[in-house]
Protein backbone atom coordinates (compact mmCIF):
# COMPACT_ATOMS: atom_id res chain seq x y z
CA UNK A 1 0.00 0.00 0.00
CA UNK A 2 1.40 3.75 -0.61
CA UNK A 3 1.98 5.54 1.74
CA UNK A 4 -1.36 7.63 3.32
CA UNK A 5 -1.58 11.15 2.42
CA UNK A 6 -3.95 13.25 3.73
CA UNK A 7 -5.31 16.44 1.66
CA UNK A 8 -7.67 19.21 3.04
CA UNK A 9 -9.77 20.85 0.91
CA UNK A 10 -11.18 24.08 2.94
CA UNK A 11 -12.53 27.83 2.25
CA UNK A 12 -13.13 30.95 4.17
CA UNK A 13 -17.04 31.47 3.22
CA UNK A 14 -19.50 28.98 1.88
CA UNK A 15 -20.92 29.41 -1.35
CA UNK A 16 -17.29 28.83 -3.33
CA UNK A 17 -18.07 25.72 -4.37
CA UNK A 18 -16.02 23.36 -2.14
CA UNK A 19 -17.45 20.32 -2.21
CA UNK A 20 -18.60 20.29 -5.80
CA UNK A 21 -14.60 20.60 -5.96
CA UNK A 22 -13.80 18.01 -3.04
CA UNK A 23 -15.76 15.39 -4.31
CA UNK A 24 -14.71 15.80 -7.87
CA UNK A 25 -10.51 16.30 -7.02
CA UNK A 26 -11.31 12.93 -4.78
CA UNK A 27 -12.90 11.34 -7.81
CA UNK A 28 -10.40 11.72 -9.90
CA UNK A 29 -7.28 11.04 -7.54
CA UNK A 30 -8.85 7.72 -6.63
CA UNK A 31 -7.64 6.42 -10.38
CA UNK A 32 -4.41 6.89 -8.20
CA UNK A 33 -4.80 5.02 -4.75
CA UNK A 34 -7.88 4.27 -2.86
CA UNK A 35 -10.02 7.31 -2.09
CA UNK A 36 -12.09 8.50 1.12
CA UNK A 37 -13.62 11.71 0.77
CA UNK A 38 -14.36 12.41 4.55
CA UNK A 39 -17.41 15.12 5.00
CA UNK A 40 -16.65 17.53 8.18
CA UNK A 41 -18.66 20.16 7.05
CA UNK A 42 -21.02 18.43 9.45
CA UNK A 43 -24.46 20.28 10.18
CA UNK A 44 -25.36 20.31 6.34
CA UNK A 45 -24.59 16.87 4.91
CA UNK A 46 -23.21 18.56 1.84
CA UNK A 47 -21.33 15.42 0.23
CA UNK A 48 -24.42 13.09 0.83
CA UNK A 49 -26.58 15.85 -0.43
CA UNK A 50 -24.16 16.06 -3.89
CA UNK A 51 -24.24 12.09 -4.03
CA UNK A 52 -27.16 10.57 -5.28
CA UNK A 53 -26.21 7.51 -3.36
CA UNK A 54 -28.04 5.40 -0.26
CA UNK A 55 -25.77 5.73 2.61
CA UNK A 56 -26.08 3.10 5.44
CA UNK A 57 -23.45 4.73 7.93
CA UNK A 58 -22.00 7.17 8.72
CA UNK A 59 -20.52 9.87 11.61
CA UNK A 60 -23.78 9.54 13.53
CA UNK A 61 -22.98 5.73 13.44
CA UNK A 62 -19.26 6.56 14.56
CA UNK A 63 -19.81 9.14 17.15
CA UNK A 64 -23.05 7.35 18.62
CA UNK A 65 -22.89 3.61 18.04
CA UNK A 66 -19.25 3.46 18.59
CA UNK A 67 -19.18 2.05 14.84
CA UNK A 68 -15.67 1.83 13.43
CA UNK A 69 -14.80 4.32 11.24
CA UNK A 70 -13.75 1.95 8.54
CA UNK A 71 -17.06 0.43 8.63
CA UNK A 72 -19.31 4.00 7.17
CA UNK A 73 -17.58 4.27 3.99
CA UNK A 74 -20.23 4.65 1.33
CA UNK A 75 -19.29 3.45 -2.48
CA UNK A 76 -20.90 4.89 -5.59
CA UNK A 77 -24.39 3.26 -6.59
CA UNK A 78 -24.25 1.36 -9.19
CA UNK A 79 -26.50 3.58 -10.99
CA UNK A 80 -23.97 6.44 -11.00
CA UNK A 81 -21.12 4.21 -12.25
CA UNK A 82 -21.98 0.97 -13.51
CA UNK A 83 -18.63 0.65 -15.03
CA UNK A 84 -16.60 0.74 -11.47
CA UNK A 85 -14.63 3.26 -13.24
CA UNK A 86 -14.39 4.61 -9.55
CA UNK A 87 -14.13 1.75 -7.56
CA UNK A 88 -11.63 3.34 -5.38
CA UNK A 89 -13.41 5.82 -4.69
CA UNK A 90 -15.74 6.20 -1.03
CA UNK A 91 -17.14 8.91 1.14
CA UNK A 92 -17.69 9.27 4.67
CA UNK A 93 -20.73 10.91 5.16
CA UNK A 94 -22.37 13.58 7.84
CA UNK A 95 -25.43 13.17 9.71
CA UNK A 96 -28.15 13.60 7.60
CA UNK A 97 -29.50 16.21 10.01
CA UNK A 98 -28.50 18.87 12.77
CA UNK A 99 -26.82 16.99 15.80
CA UNK A 100 -25.56 19.66 18.26
CA UNK A 101 -23.05 17.11 19.98
CA UNK A 102 -21.65 16.08 16.65
CA UNK A 103 -21.62 19.31 14.44
CA UNK A 104 -19.99 21.11 17.33
CA UNK A 105 -18.28 17.92 18.95
CA UNK A 106 -15.69 18.63 21.63
CA UNK A 107 -12.18 17.36 22.61
CA UNK A 108 -12.58 13.87 23.03
CA UNK A 109 -14.93 13.55 19.92
CA UNK A 110 -12.26 15.30 17.79
CA UNK A 111 -9.31 13.16 19.44
CA UNK A 112 -11.26 10.03 18.60
CA UNK A 113 -12.56 11.51 14.94
CA UNK A 114 -8.63 12.02 14.43
CA UNK A 115 -7.29 8.80 15.25
CA UNK A 116 -10.04 7.48 13.11
CA UNK A 117 -8.93 9.22 10.08
CA UNK A 118 -5.25 8.49 10.92
CA UNK A 119 -6.12 5.00 11.04
CA UNK A 120 -8.15 4.52 7.60
CA UNK A 121 -6.43 1.85 5.42
CA UNK A 122 -6.13 3.55 2.13
CA UNK A 123 -3.63 5.88 0.26
CA UNK A 124 -5.83 9.09 0.11
CA UNK A 125 -8.07 10.89 2.21
CA UNK A 126 -9.86 14.07 1.34
CA UNK A 127 -11.02 16.22 4.01
CA UNK A 128 -14.55 18.18 2.90
CA UNK A 129 -13.70 21.17 5.86
CA UNK A 130 -16.39 23.50 6.69
CA UNK A 131 -15.96 27.18 5.74
CA UNK A 132 -15.12 29.28 8.66
CA UNK A 133 -12.10 29.69 11.22
CA UNK A 134 -13.28 27.47 14.29
CA UNK A 135 -11.83 24.88 16.22
CA UNK A 136 -13.45 22.56 14.13
CA UNK A 137 -11.66 23.68 10.88
CA UNK A 138 -8.21 24.44 12.16
CA UNK A 139 -7.54 21.33 13.96
CA UNK A 140 -7.54 19.20 11.17
CA UNK A 141 -5.47 21.80 8.73
CA UNK A 142 -1.80 20.93 8.76
CA UNK A 143 0.64 23.24 10.69
CA UNK A 144 3.01 23.88 7.78
CA UNK A 145 0.65 24.50 4.88
CA UNK A 146 -3.02 25.46 3.91
CA UNK A 147 -3.94 22.05 2.41
CA UNK A 148 -5.98 23.40 -0.80
CA UNK A 149 -7.83 26.61 -0.43
CA UNK A 150 -10.67 27.09 -2.82
CA UNK A 151 -12.18 30.46 -3.78
CA UNK A 152 -13.75 31.97 -6.82
CA UNK A 153 -13.55 35.01 -8.78
CA UNK A 154 -17.56 35.95 -7.96
CA UNK A 155 -17.19 35.90 -4.29
CA UNK A 156 -14.59 38.31 -2.70
CA UNK A 157 -15.25 38.53 0.90
CA UNK A 158 -13.90 34.60 0.54
CA UNK A 159 -11.24 35.21 -1.46
CA UNK A 160 -10.51 37.82 1.94
CA UNK A 161 -11.26 34.51 4.39
CA UNK A 162 -9.00 32.47 2.45
CA UNK A 163 -6.12 34.26 3.28
CA UNK A 164 -7.20 34.91 7.25
CA UNK A 165 -7.36 30.81 7.00
CA UNK A 166 -3.30 31.21 6.43
CA UNK A 167 -3.06 34.03 9.29
CA UNK A 168 -5.11 31.33 11.27
CA UNK A 169 -2.60 28.46 10.68
CA UNK A 170 0.55 30.62 11.48
CA UNK A 171 -0.34 32.11 14.28
CA UNK A 172 -1.58 28.73 15.50
CA UNK A 173 2.01 27.06 14.65
CA UNK A 174 3.38 30.25 16.53
CA UNK A 175 1.51 29.88 19.54
CA UNK A 176 1.86 26.31 19.90
CA UNK A 177 6.17 26.48 19.47
CA UNK A 178 6.08 28.99 21.79
CA UNK A 179 4.07 28.04 24.45
CA UNK A 180 4.63 28.22 28.06
CA UNK A 181 5.56 24.44 28.10
CA UNK A 182 7.03 23.90 25.09
CA UNK A 183 10.64 22.20 24.91
CA UNK A 184 11.93 25.49 23.15
CA UNK A 185 12.32 27.34 25.85
CA UNK A 186 14.45 24.80 27.68
CA UNK A 187 16.86 25.44 25.39
CA UNK A 188 17.73 29.51 25.48
CA UNK A 189 19.99 31.06 27.79
CA UNK A 190 18.60 33.63 30.43
CA UNK A 191 14.80 33.88 32.09
CA UNK A 192 12.64 31.24 30.57
CA UNK A 193 9.61 33.16 31.84
CA UNK A 194 10.95 36.47 30.23
CA UNK A 195 11.67 35.13 26.89
CA UNK A 196 8.22 33.49 26.77
CA UNK A 197 6.40 36.80 28.05
CA UNK A 198 8.17 38.95 25.49
CA UNK A 199 7.41 36.36 22.44
CA UNK A 200 3.97 35.97 23.05
CA UNK A 201 2.94 39.57 23.67
CA UNK A 202 4.32 40.32 20.50
CA UNK A 203 2.12 37.86 18.93
CA UNK A 204 -0.96 38.75 20.32
CA UNK A 205 0.27 42.99 18.95
CA UNK A 206 0.83 41.21 15.70
CA UNK A 207 -2.04 39.07 15.48
CA UNK A 208 -4.84 41.52 16.40
CA UNK A 209 -6.04 43.12 13.60
CA UNK A 210 -7.06 46.54 15.49
CA UNK A 211 -3.28 47.08 16.80
CA UNK A 212 -1.55 48.64 13.74
CA UNK A 213 1.49 49.14 15.93
CA UNK A 214 2.90 45.61 13.92
CA UNK A 215 1.88 45.48 10.56
CA UNK A 216 2.38 42.10 10.08
CA UNK A 217 4.84 38.92 10.30
CA UNK A 218 7.41 40.14 8.28
CA UNK A 219 7.07 43.60 10.37
CA UNK A 220 7.32 41.20 13.81
CA UNK A 221 10.02 39.49 12.18
CA UNK A 222 12.04 42.48 11.74
CA UNK A 223 11.50 43.96 15.24
CA UNK A 224 12.54 40.84 16.82
CA UNK A 225 16.25 40.85 15.12
CA UNK A 226 16.32 44.18 15.81
CA UNK A 227 15.77 44.07 19.12
CA UNK A 228 17.26 40.55 19.64
CA UNK A 229 19.67 40.13 17.20
CA UNK A 230 20.18 36.37 15.69
CA UNK A 231 18.52 34.97 18.33
CA UNK A 232 17.17 31.43 18.25
CA UNK A 233 13.10 32.72 18.81
CA UNK A 234 13.64 35.25 15.89
CA UNK A 235 15.44 33.02 13.45
CA UNK A 236 12.54 30.26 14.76
CA UNK A 237 9.91 33.20 13.45
CA UNK A 238 11.72 33.94 10.29
CA UNK A 239 12.13 29.82 9.62
CA UNK A 240 8.25 29.00 9.90
CA UNK A 241 7.19 31.51 7.88
CA UNK A 242 9.02 31.26 5.17
CA UNK A 243 8.32 27.13 5.43
CA UNK A 244 4.64 27.87 4.96
CA UNK A 245 3.23 26.46 1.94
CA UNK A 246 -0.12 28.00 0.39
CA UNK A 247 -1.83 26.22 -2.11
CA UNK A 248 -5.02 27.20 -3.88
CA UNK A 249 -7.50 26.57 -6.59
CA UNK A 250 -9.95 28.60 -8.32
CA UNK A 251 -12.99 27.38 -8.87
CA UNK A 252 -15.59 28.69 -11.41
CA UNK A 253 -12.59 30.30 -13.60
CA UNK A 254 -13.55 33.02 -16.08
CA UNK A 255 -10.44 34.41 -17.49
CA UNK A 256 -6.98 35.10 -16.40
CA UNK A 257 -7.16 38.77 -16.73
CA UNK A 258 -10.89 38.92 -14.36
CA UNK A 259 -9.63 35.56 -12.47
CA UNK A 260 -6.88 37.86 -11.19
CA UNK A 261 -7.96 41.31 -10.52
CA UNK A 262 -10.75 39.95 -8.56
CA UNK A 263 -9.49 37.01 -7.07
CA UNK A 264 -5.46 36.26 -7.14
CA UNK A 265 -4.52 39.96 -6.54
CA UNK A 266 -6.84 40.97 -3.34
CA UNK A 267 -6.04 37.34 -2.33
CA UNK A 268 -2.03 38.06 -2.41
CA UNK A 269 -2.44 41.64 -1.13
CA UNK A 270 -4.71 40.79 1.61
CA UNK A 271 -2.04 37.78 2.53
CA UNK A 272 0.98 39.79 2.18
CA UNK A 273 -0.22 43.12 3.93
CA UNK A 274 -1.68 41.14 6.69
CA UNK A 275 0.10 37.79 7.14
CA UNK A 276 3.29 38.01 5.85
CA UNK A 277 5.28 38.39 1.65
CA UNK A 278 7.29 35.65 2.46
CA UNK A 279 4.99 32.57 2.41
CA UNK A 280 5.39 30.40 -1.09
CA UNK A 281 2.60 30.48 -2.96
CA UNK A 282 1.59 28.01 -5.55
CA UNK A 283 -1.52 27.80 -7.78
CA UNK A 284 -2.64 24.15 -8.45
CA UNK A 285 -5.15 25.49 -11.04
CA UNK A 286 -8.95 25.69 -12.17
CA UNK A 287 -12.12 24.77 -12.70
CA UNK A 288 -13.64 26.33 -15.49
CA UNK A 289 -17.37 27.78 -15.24
CA UNK A 290 -19.75 25.56 -16.70
CA UNK A 291 -23.60 24.78 -16.98
CA UNK A 292 -23.14 20.92 -17.00
CA UNK A 293 -21.40 21.27 -13.48
CA UNK A 294 -24.15 23.19 -12.37
CA UNK A 295 -26.47 20.91 -14.00
CA UNK A 296 -25.08 17.69 -12.43
CA UNK A 297 -25.23 19.54 -8.66
CA UNK A 298 -28.96 20.07 -9.38
CA UNK A 299 -29.02 16.42 -10.23
CA UNK A 300 -27.22 15.05 -7.22
CA UNK A 301 -24.30 13.48 -9.74
CA UNK A 302 -20.99 14.44 -9.28
CA UNK A 303 -19.90 16.29 -12.29
CA UNK A 304 -17.14 13.68 -13.66
CA UNK A 305 -20.33 11.10 -13.90
CA UNK A 306 -22.42 13.16 -15.49
CA UNK A 307 -23.40 12.48 -18.99
CA UNK A 308 -24.03 13.46 -21.86
CA UNK A 309 -22.68 16.85 -21.40
CA UNK A 310 -24.31 20.21 -22.24
CA UNK A 311 -23.56 21.06 -26.05
CA UNK A 312 -21.77 24.61 -26.17
CA UNK A 313 -24.34 27.37 -26.64
CA UNK A 314 -22.31 29.92 -27.79
CA UNK A 315 -18.94 30.81 -27.15
CA UNK A 316 -17.98 31.69 -23.21
CA UNK A 317 -16.46 35.17 -23.31
CA UNK A 318 -13.45 34.02 -21.47
CA UNK A 319 -12.70 31.92 -24.70
CA UNK A 320 -11.83 35.45 -26.65
CA UNK A 321 -9.07 36.41 -24.33
CA UNK A 322 -7.54 32.65 -24.38
CA UNK A 323 -7.54 33.31 -28.63
CA UNK A 324 -5.79 37.00 -28.12
CA UNK A 325 -3.28 34.76 -25.98
CA UNK A 326 -2.66 32.44 -28.17
CA UNK A 327 -3.52 33.28 -31.85
CA UNK A 328 -4.67 30.38 -33.90
CA UNK A 329 -8.13 28.52 -34.36
CA UNK A 330 -11.04 28.16 -31.70
CA UNK A 331 -11.07 25.72 -28.58
CA UNK A 332 -14.02 23.81 -30.08
CA UNK A 333 -12.19 23.17 -32.99
CA UNK A 334 -8.78 21.49 -31.13
CA UNK A 335 -9.00 17.66 -29.39
CA UNK A 336 -9.68 18.04 -25.75
CA UNK A 337 -6.52 16.90 -24.15
CA UNK A 338 -6.52 13.93 -22.31
CA UNK A 339 -5.14 13.76 -18.67
CA UNK A 340 -1.72 14.19 -18.40
CA UNK A 341 0.82 11.28 -18.18
CA UNK A 342 3.36 13.73 -16.18
CA UNK A 343 3.20 16.45 -14.01
CA UNK A 344 2.83 19.31 -15.88
CA UNK A 345 5.68 22.01 -16.90
CA UNK A 346 5.17 25.32 -15.78
CA UNK A 347 7.95 28.29 -16.59
CA UNK A 348 9.69 29.81 -13.71
CA UNK A 349 8.93 33.05 -12.87
CA UNK A 350 10.38 35.62 -14.25
CA UNK A 351 9.96 37.91 -11.47
CA UNK A 352 10.42 38.30 -7.40
CA UNK A 353 7.21 39.77 -7.27
CA UNK A 354 4.67 37.55 -6.30
CA UNK A 355 2.01 39.32 -8.14
CA UNK A 356 3.41 39.46 -11.59
CA UNK A 357 4.71 36.10 -11.13
CA UNK A 358 1.43 34.72 -10.40
CA UNK A 359 -0.03 36.19 -13.45
CA UNK A 360 2.09 34.60 -15.47
CA UNK A 361 1.59 31.24 -13.87
CA UNK A 362 -2.46 31.97 -14.81
CA UNK A 363 -1.64 32.74 -18.45
CA UNK A 364 1.65 29.93 -18.15
CA UNK A 365 -1.54 27.38 -17.70
CA UNK A 366 -3.80 29.00 -19.82
CA UNK A 367 -1.69 28.50 -22.92
CA UNK A 368 -0.52 25.09 -21.99
CA UNK A 369 -4.37 24.39 -21.57
CA UNK A 370 -6.57 25.91 -23.87
CA UNK A 371 -8.62 22.96 -24.95
CA UNK A 372 -9.51 21.45 -21.02
CA UNK A 373 -13.00 21.11 -20.28
CA UNK A 374 -14.41 20.98 -16.57
CA UNK A 375 -13.32 17.25 -16.66
CA UNK A 376 -9.76 17.74 -17.94
CA UNK A 377 -9.12 20.53 -15.42
CA UNK A 378 -9.54 18.09 -12.58
CA UNK A 379 -7.33 15.58 -14.03
CA UNK A 380 -5.03 18.35 -14.04
CA UNK A 381 -5.25 19.52 -10.68
CA UNK A 382 -4.96 16.09 -9.63
CA UNK A 383 -1.65 15.67 -11.84
CA UNK A 384 -0.48 19.01 -10.00
CA UNK A 385 -1.75 17.59 -6.50
CA UNK A 386 0.41 14.09 -7.28
CA UNK A 387 3.74 15.83 -8.43
CA UNK A 388 3.78 17.82 -5.40
CA UNK A 389 3.30 14.86 -2.78
CA UNK A 390 5.93 13.45 -4.77
CA UNK A 391 8.16 16.20 -5.17
CA UNK A 392 8.01 17.69 -1.43
CA UNK A 393 8.01 16.14 1.85
CA UNK A 394 4.79 16.06 3.24
CA UNK A 395 5.05 18.47 5.68
CA UNK A 396 5.03 20.36 2.80
CA UNK A 397 1.76 19.21 1.41
CA UNK A 398 -0.20 15.98 2.13
CA UNK A 399 1.07 14.81 5.80
CA UNK A 400 0.84 11.25 6.32
CA UNK A 401 -1.63 12.14 9.71
CA UNK A 402 -3.53 14.95 11.33
CA UNK A 403 -1.39 15.55 14.42
CA UNK A 404 -3.17 17.01 17.45
CA UNK A 405 -0.89 19.93 19.00
CA UNK A 406 1.49 18.25 21.13
CA UNK A 407 2.50 15.44 18.64
CA UNK A 408 2.61 18.30 16.10
CA UNK A 409 5.33 19.82 18.79
CA UNK A 410 7.34 17.01 19.03
CA UNK A 411 7.55 15.80 15.53
CA UNK A 412 8.67 19.61 15.05
CA UNK A 413 11.34 19.11 17.77
CA UNK A 414 12.31 15.30 16.72
CA UNK A 415 13.03 16.04 13.11
CA UNK A 416 15.49 18.45 13.51
CA UNK A 417 18.15 18.80 16.28
CA UNK A 418 17.40 21.52 18.39
CA UNK A 419 20.02 23.66 17.25
CA UNK A 420 18.63 23.54 13.58
CA UNK A 421 15.04 24.17 14.69
CA UNK A 422 15.60 26.71 16.71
Amino acid sequence: MAIKRIIPISSGKGGVGKTTFAINFSLALSKAGRTVLVDLDTGTSSVRNAIDTPVDKDLYHFFKKDEPLGNCLTKLNWKLDPLEKYKDFSFIASPMHLIEEITNFGADKKRKLIEAINGLDVDYVVLDIKAGLDSNVLDFLPYSNSGVLVFTPHLPSATLAAADIVKAILFRKLRLIFHKESPFFDTLKGDKMDFWRLTNDLIDRVEDSYDPSIENLDAFTADLFQSLGEHPIARTVKRTVDEFRVYYVLNLFNGVQESFDTAVRPFLQNLSGHVSARCSVTNLGWINRSDAVHRANRERIPALLFTPELKRKGEEPWMQELLSLRGGSHASDQPRKAMASTAPSLPEPRTDDPLTAQLDTLKAIFAQRRNDDYRANFDYVTQRVLYTMKTRQPVEFGERRIYPPQQMLQQMYDRTSARDFM
